[in-house]
């Protein structure tokens, strides 16, 4: 599948393995259908390359790769179009680096990988510098966790990071929905 109506070098992966549960052990989070659909209607919405489900466990695997096939049959395609056209940017994966293999091979360069957390770490970047890469045609990877967070094994092989979304209160526990909207929409939606 390819979105050849693509204007953008972005695309988001959301990570189900190694994230931290509320305990911070090491955990493999459960892949929603809420995720899935909300994530690439806005994939979509802002033309990104691709939307990256990223989860080692065979049965999520299979079970988005029916969600994908059911909007892609006739019935799924006549019942609502724009479901049918936004699923299509789901790409299924293993791990992070199959993401990257897929698009080195694709692209012709290796993606960066930003990452974001509600937790600051040290080599943060704006929203201008990665706003300066997709203007560039570099592809780059928003890379999202779910869970507690994204444990620190795959922190290290992060590029950078984009500062947390500060709220204008002190309850900062956004669904990763509602931050990937936010997020994408700061880097690459519409000045004033």
């Amino acid at each position: 599948m390819s979105n050849t109506g693509s204007t953008n070098s972005l695309s988001i992966a959301l990570l189900h393995y190694p994230m931290y549960d509320r305990e911070y052990k090491i955990v493999t989070t459960s892949v929603t259908n809420l995720d899935i659909h909300d994530i690439a209607r806005l994939s979509r919405t802002y033309n990104l390359s691709d939307f990256w489900v990223v989860t080692p466990v065979k049965a999520q695997q299979e079970m988005v790769k029916r969600i994908i096939q059911y909007w892609a049959s006739e019935e799924g395609r006549i019942y609502n179009p724009h479901r049918h056209e936004a699923l299509s940017l789901v790409r299924v994966m293993d791990d992070i680096e199959s993401v990257v293999k897929c698009l080195q091979e694709r692209e012709g360069k290796i993606p960066k990988l930003v990452a974001t957390d509600a937790r600051p770490y040290p080599n943060m970047v704006n929203y201008d510098f990665v706003r300066d890469l997709v203007s560039a045609k570099e592809p780059v990877v928003l890379v999202l966790g779910t869970g507690h967070g994204i444990a620190y094994e795959m922190i290290r092989k992060m590029d950078c990071f984009l500062a947390p979304i500060r709220p204008n209160g002190d309850f900062n526990h956004l669904s990763v929905r509602s931050a990937a909207s936010i997020l994408v929409d700061r880097i690459i939606g519409d000045s004033l």
